[in-house]
């Protein structure tokens, strides 16, 4: 008897998940607990295991597919027993039967205003809550091919949203994957196909000496102007996606704003130095950042307003201080979380932070290492930018943002001038759950604890 492998449920708050790629093939042999392939969350990508011995007999899904918590994946079977697995046809696309369609209220009234059927539209919210945009794209998709029929055609979620970002009509994309269904690896190549139709010309034979040597091949020109040729399309996949849809809900549905301040570094960059000189071999490399998630801490303490996030409508503040710091990897960016760091010293925070930043940059960190933030830090100094606003990482209340300490002329006690390193510090925050003034006083303390390390002891 076939033995389902179905979307596991990695956090609390997850709907769905995303393939990544299958790590055993079709006929292979797998064992209980081995892995057979990596599924993408919103935060973290995790291997899910087989649930039994035996030969991977069908597989449901390709990757970039995104399937409902729950429903099966993949068959396995006993080794030389046929799977009695249901055919991929009969799996569902989307959402399972019978639930209706998350839209938010302006969607499911303009949806109303041009009736229009929400189960229709292809929802890249959160957890693919349909919004106005989506039901505005919708229209315009229709209004201008009257004839195509997308909403018939048969294909995962991913690949309808891939669709709609690139302007691809589903009805003119072959399917590749089961059962013909249409997955984003296709509306990828469509839309690749599309632009190189749409910028290539035939280049005149007297336009250049056959001994020339090669040039950038002009488009036609539209109205004066000339298209660039494409380098390369990389299809937003993977992380690059989650982050595009996070950050786009973050700036849609929050009213941001942002404060900064200037802080002399002196003796933050001081303690950082003595720090190095005194640690002995084998202890964790100190750096500024643990010193910023540490003086961060304990800001927090004494403004909590900002250790809150605003979700379902109401405004959350958090007892335990977890700070995420954000990490650059090839793929994008990762979000570690430093768990009550409130309650640890300077060299345990350093020591977590060099643990997850190297198991974040060799792929290898857990979804116990990105849950449970409660404020972010981003800190840039490091490649010379000297100032630079964050977006707030949603349900968060704010995101710190730091630019290098820069060696500036500035007047000290006694009116005299002096150079010292001086970094900016910018809070972005979401105005429905904290104020200028709250923020302000946070950037004052956070000033204080910087100037005045000594306070943070």
């Amino acid at each position: 008897m076939a033995v389902p492998i179905i979307m596991p449920k990695f956090e609390m708050a997850q709907e769905s998940g995303t393939i990544a790629r299958w790590l055993k093939q079709v006929g292979d042999p797998v064992s209980k607990g081995e892995a057979v392939l990596e599924v993408e969350t919103d935060k973290i990508t995790m291997e899910v295991e087989s649930p039994a011995d035996g030969v991977l007999a069908q597989v449901l899904a390709e990757p970039g597919a995104r399937v409902p918590i729950g429903q099966p994946i993949a068959y396995l079977a006993a080794a030389g027993e046929p799977t009695a697995a249901p055919s991929p046809a009969s799996q569902p696309a989307s959402a399972p039967a019978g639930r209706p369609p998350k839209a938010t209220p302006i969607a499911q009234k303009l949806a109303a205003e041009h009736g229009i059927d929400l189960s229709q539209v292809t929802g890249t919210g959160r957890d693919g809550q349909v919004t106005r945009q989506d039901v505005e794209a919708f229209i315009a998709r229709h209004k201008a091919h009257p004839q195509a029929d997308q909403a018939k055609v048969a294909a995962v979620p991913a690949a309808r949203r891939m669709a709609n970002e690139l302007g691809v009509d589903l009805s003119h994309v072959a399917g590749s994957g089961p059962g013909g269904r249409v997955q984003s690896s296709d509306v990828a190549r469509a839309a690749a196909a599309q632009r190189e139709a749409s910028t290539q010309r035939p280049v005149p034979a007297h336009s250049a000496p056959a001994s020339a040597a090669p040039a950038m091949v002009e488009t036609p020109e539209v109205k004066g102007q000339r298209t660039p040729t494409v380098r390369r399309t990389l299809p937003l996949s993977g992380m690059r996606r989650t982050i595009a849809q996070r950050m786009s809900q973050s700036v849609r549905e929050a009213p941001q704003f942002n404060l900064s301040v200037d802080v002399d570094m002196s003796r933050a960059l001081a303690i950082i130095e003595d720090w190095r000189a005194a640690q002995a071999e084998g202890q964790p490399r100190m750096t500024l950042t643990a010193l910023l998630v540490k003086t961060c801490a304990w800001a927090l303490q004494r403004h909590p307003a900002l250790n809150a996030g605003f979700k379902d409508e109401a405004i959350i503040e958090w007892s335990d201080i977890n700070i995420g710091v954000a990490v650059a990897v090839d793929e994008g960016l990762i979000v570690p979380v430093i768990h009550h760091a409130d309650r640890l010293s300077l060299l345990e925070i350093a020591a977590r932070l060099n643990d997850v930043s190297a198991r974040g940059r060799a792929g290898q960190l857990q979804l116990a290492d990105v849950q449970g933030g409660t404020f972010t830090l981003s800190n840039l100094g490091m490649f010379a930018v000297d100032r630079f606003t964050a977006i707030v990482n949603p349900p968060q209340a704010a995101i710190l943002a730091v630019g290098r300490a820069a060696k500036r002329i500035v007047p000290d006690d006694q009116g005299q001038t002096r150079v010292a390193p001086i970094a900016t510090l910018t809070v972005s925050a979401d105005h429905r759950v904290v104020d200028g003034a709250q923020v302000g006083r946070f950037l004052s303390d956070l000033q204080r604890g910087l100037e005045r390390p000594g306070l943070l002891l």
